[in-house]
């Protein structure tokens, strides 16, 4: 073991003894933050689940043995009863933990093939996919800045989070060419239509639009989630439509989520105004600002209702927030972000409700942590599944 590594033992050990100073107290930090995999080794070694079981593997050891010939060699150094009971009361406070400390390092580290190593699940990022009028697919992920042209002379600049629609075409031209955004699990992705409008869509997504917005009625297609920023026109109402519904407006900042497995297509407004209408019942409703619309895909009724709109607003200002949603929900939304899959053990947990808001640009580990410090969950990470089960 190399000096770092025993130094950082030690430090571990008096931090398992409480007796780190407030120098060794930085340092230790200072270390940790430093490496995702120090931090991984230290909560792994720090945890008491981990220390019973490295415990239970040492009970075989001799220790009376070996402590009476640790004796008998700093007595032989230091001599005298007052060094000796100083020496005892030093190994109480710190030499039994230093030791687990640096049995846990050098077998962590020196033994790589026989300790699973913890898994980090990263969040998502800027990606998507443009289809093109033809067909043709564009990666949008990590690309050069650069310019496409559609057949019917739009220009399309590429940046790496973000494109935008610049028309060429002749105000006359009857026939709408048409280009679909498709943002996969883990990815977001945000553009700017011919119009202005500006769109950020969340992972999980699809937005079918024209290169160009002909006279009269501005409509674009969304399924998942989406917030528009609509640029006002009288003359010229925009609308979204979903599976079940129309959202019409003249200018406006509003969030749409309507996931096809989601029972739910809610609607939040945040400024302006703009009317809502199931395609199904025929009913509509007109919200003003801070108010939500929840439109029930099996029975087709709509419900409004004076919401916080900070919390539907989260995802595009890079926050995971929820208050008192139930587990089923919030890991329904992480599942889409971090691109993963969850299995829950106890179906009971399901509906515990949960509360949290952290940064979405986070790996998932401390997210889960956070739930777990509720003391009704456990988690374990597989691969790319979550599993979930009661804490016993």
């Amino acid at each position: 073991m190399d000096k770092v590594k025993f130094d950082v033992a030690i430090l571990v050990g008096k931090y398992l003894a409480n007796n780190l100073t407030d120098e060794e107290q930085k340092y230790l930090s200072d270390w940790l933050s430093s490496s995702e995999k120090n931090r991984v080794w230290f909560e792994r070694v720090t945890s008491e689940s981990y220390q019973i079981e490295k415990g239970k593997a040492t009970r075989s050891i001799n220790v009376e043995e070996g402590w009476k010939a640790l004796e008998f060699k700093r007595e032989s150094r230091l001599g005298g009863r007052r060094r000796r009971i100083y020496w005892m009361r030093y190994v109480a406070m710190f030499v039994l933990p230093l030791a687990i400390a640096v049995l846990l390092h050098q077998v962590y580290y020196s033994r790589k093939d026989k300790v699973e190593m913890v898994q980090t699940i990263t969040s998502g990022t800027s990606k998507a996919i443009l289809i093109l009028a033809d067909g043709l697919p564009v990666v949008l992920e990590q690309q050069q800045e650069k310019t496409l042209k559609e057949s019917d002379g739009t220009k399309i600049n590429v940046l790496k989070e973000h494109i935008s629609y610049e028309s060429g075409v002749d105000d006359k031209q009857e026939k709408s060419v048409y280009h679909e955004l498709v943002i996969p699990r883990g990815g977001e992705f945000s553009l700017t239509l011919s119009d202005g409008t500006e769109v950020y869509m969340n992972a999980d997504s699809k937005l079918r639009f024209p290169t160009k917005f002909g006279k009269g009625e501005r409509v674009v297609e969304l399924e998942g989630e989406a917030y528009f920023q609509v640029v006002h026109n009288e003359d010229a109402p925009f609308i979204v439509k979903t599976s079940q519904m129309a959202i019409k407006v003249l200018g406006t900042e509003f969030n749409v989520s309507a996931y096809a497995e989601d029972s739910i297509i809610r609607t939040t407004l945040v400024r302006g105004s703009v009317k809502i209408s199931s395609e199904v019942s025929g009913e509509s409703v007109v919200l003003h600002p801070g108010e939500q619309s929840a439109l029930n895909r099996g029975d087709h009724s709509m419900l409004v209702s004076e919401v916080d709109v900070s919390y539907a607003m989260a995802w595009k200002e890079g926050r995971l927030r929820f208050k008192e949603k139930p587990l089923k929900e919030v890991m329904k939304i992480i599942s889409r972000w971090y691109d993963v899959d969850v299995v829950y053990e106890d179906e009971e947990v399901k509906d515990y409700p949960f509360g949290c808001n952290f940064s979405r640009h986070a790996t998932i580990e401390p997210l889960l942590k956070v739930f777990e410090a509720t003391g009704t969950i456990e988690t374990s990470i597989h691969g790319r599944k979550i599993w979930i089960r009661k804490r016993k």
